[in-house]
């Protein structure tokens, strides 16, 4: 899988990272750039998808930072 797409599943841990991991679906994703706000995207590389570069919404009610997730 090379790219996150809006509707993947994937893994998630709250609590800035530090919750047992959880599955969750991607809602939506921005690519921040590590700012607050960003442009909205159905797709990014995974390479693209660490520390605070990206943000995405997720099933669960939840929003994350790239940190925060992993593939499944």
């Amino acid at each position: 899988m090379s790219k996150l797409k809006v509707g993947d599943k994937v893994i998630w841990r709250g609590s800035w990272g530090s919750d047992n991991p959880v599955k969750a679906e991607i809602n939506s994703i921005e690519i921040t750039g590590g700012g607050k706000y960003g442009r909205q995207v159905d797709e990014v590389d995974w390479r693209e998808v660490y520390d605070r570069n990206v943000t995405v919404d997720l099933d669960n009610g939840h929003w994350a930072y790239a940190d925060q997730i992993s593939p499944v």
